[in-house]
């Protein structure tokens, strides 16, 4: 049983906490855990300077429950990251205190459990940790703000060549007499009474107070962001980094910056007035530089007119020399076949049609509002007309890669390979409409045929009937 002292109340508080006992080796330890455990003592606890095999078992120390309370509180988590979600994004309803929101995204479900899973693992995983963490502190009843076994000078040499076995006052078999003599039995080299000075645990006069005074602080910027939530306030707010709020740049679509107003005109540092500044001319991106005019541009090099050149008698602006065969680095084949026809579909076919005549859905559409006086679309251009069937491969791929008359480019949406593979399918469809009669349409789609209209343009890729 416990035993206080009588001592006056002026002096300090010593409490009885039982007794250790020393040991040279880990097997007279365990030997001596085993007695006292085998004895009937609980409160019991051993002191080593490494950890030594099966020491648990002798003192009868039990499986942590910390794995079970982490479960537990993994399990509310699930519940609780679930629970939250489908709160804050369904019940819209006006009896619920605080209402969610419901977000309408692309015909998605309002709530599905795949979509929240990833924060409910986040949930779980941070609730968890806690409960490990808090969970150890408690079970081994932590914190102790002082331990009076570091007071003992004996004790110091736990961190080197000595063992400790510590038996609590506390303990309901505990006899001063009778556990000291069981101590000993069991092969102590000392056994030490440790009493306790109550004066060491308890806190601070000071730490009460502080530690109310800092609660009161922790609690006044979230009553002041409440109250800033309520109110308006004429004052500009505070700017914690000023340089973060007036940095000295042009934000996108801005007037350039002024260097002085004048009584007429204000001098902008850009000339233009603009603050966002245009590529340099010539400006090629990383990776992209394209040196081969026949294959990214469709002519000969050295063909392209220069700037000082004029149009001739009839008005006609001057053209290079476009490309009458295909270039090395298209591959002629099958596979180049389907996908100009693929590309096709996907860009082309709108407007020109599936067949080339230029009645896609889109100039349908565009024709018939025409008709209804709602519209001035321009009739597109057939693609199997004369004058397109006698253009070279390099003026189609022009064609396609800046645009002409009506027509936008499409070099930002469609990749130089793939504009050849739309030339080469396009000459194909051209040739559907050219052939001879009695040819079949899988003759005159060959990749053969493709290849001979290509170089061979002037005759119309072969004679009419």
């Amino acid at each position: 049983m416990a035993h206080r002292s009588s001592a006056p109340e002026s002096e300090p508080e010593i409490r009885f906490l039982g007794y250790l006992a020393e040991f040279d080796t880990t097997r007279k330890l365990l030997a001596a855990c085993n007695q006292i455990r085998q004895a009937g003592y609980k409160k019991t606890d051993a002191y080593t300077p490494f950890p030594v095999h099966g020491i648990d078992g002798a003192l009868g120390i039990k499986r942590t429950k910390l794995p079970f309370l982490v479960l537990g509180v993994g399990l509310v988590a699930v519940a609780v990251g679930i629970g939250m979600q489908w709160y804050v994004n369904g019940p819209t309803e006006d009896f619920w205190p605080f209402p969610g929101y419901t977000f309408r995204i692309g015909g998605m479900p309002e709530w599905s459990l795949p979509a929240n899973i990833p924060v409910t693992f986040e949930i779980i995983v941070l609730l968890s940790a806690f409960a490990t963490f808090f969970g150890m502190w408690a079970f081994n009843r932590l914190p102790q703000l002082s331990n009076p076994l570091f007071r003992l000078d004996r004790f110091k040499r736990v961190t080197s060549d000595r063992f400790f076995l510590m038996i609590d006052s506390d303990d309901p078999i505990f006899d001063e007499t009778q556990t000291r003599e069981q101590l000993e039995q069991a092969g102590a080299i000392m056994v030490e009474r440790v009493d306790h000075d109550m004066s060491d645990a308890k806190l601070p006069g000071f730490l009460k107070p502080l530690t109310v005074c800092m609660l009161c602080l922790a609690l006044l910027p979230p009553a002041l962001i409440y109250r800033a939530r309520g109110m308006t306030n004429p004052e500009p707010r505070l700017h914690a980094v000023p340089d973060m709020d007036w940095q000295d740049k042009s934000k996108s679509q801005t007037v350039s910056p002024l260097l002085e107003v004048a009584a007429t005109t204000p001098t902008f540092l850009f000339g233009d007035g603009r603050a966002m500044r245009p590529d340099v001319a010539g400006s090629v991106a990383w990776g992209e530089l394209s040196t081969d005019d026949r294959f990214y541009r469709g002519y000969e090099p050295g063909t392209f007119p220069t700037a000082d050149a004029g149009s001739d008698e009839n008005d006609v602006k001057p053209e290079p020399q476009w490309l009458t065969t295909f270039p090395d680095e298209v591959e002629i084949g099958d596979d180049l076949f389907k996908r100009g026809q693929n590309r096709y579909n996907i860009y082309c076919a709108l407007c020109h049609g599936y067949a080339g005549y230029g009645d896609g859905l889109v100039t349908r559409r565009a024709m018939s509002l025409n008709i209804q006086g709602k519209g001035a679309w321009t009739q597109t251009k057939s693609l199997h007309d004369p004058a397109v069937v006698a253009q070279p491969v390099g003026r189609l791929y022009d064609t396609i890669s800046n645009g002409r008359n009506s027509m936008g480019p499409y070099r930002a949406q469609i990749p130089e390979a793939d504009r050849w593979a739309i030339v080469f399918y396009l000459k194909a469809l051209q040739a559907t409409n050219t052939a001879k009669i009695g040819e079949t349409t899988a003759a005159v789609n060959s990749v053969d045929a493709v290849v001979a209209g290509s170089k061979n343009t002037d005759k119309d890729f072969g004679e009419r009937e």
